[in-house]
């Protein structure tokens, strides 16, 4: 291993303590719901229906 790469390394090791106490939290921030996709849904929905009628 260089000496570029140490820091890397260190990074790399630092994340993945981070992923595992997230993962034994089993509480993902910003982890998307059924309401979250089911309004994603609906946007997609009101954004094709607005373009089609200005296209008429």
């Amino acid at each position: 291993m260089t000496e570029m790469d140490k820091p890397w390394a260190r990074e790399v090791e630092r994340r993945i303590e981070i992923y595992d106490q997230i993962e034994a939290r089993d509480s993902w921030e910003g982890r998307m719901t059924a309401a979250d996709y089911l309004g994603l849904l609906g946007l997609a929905v009101l954004l094709v229906a607005g373009f089609w009628v200005w296209g008429v």
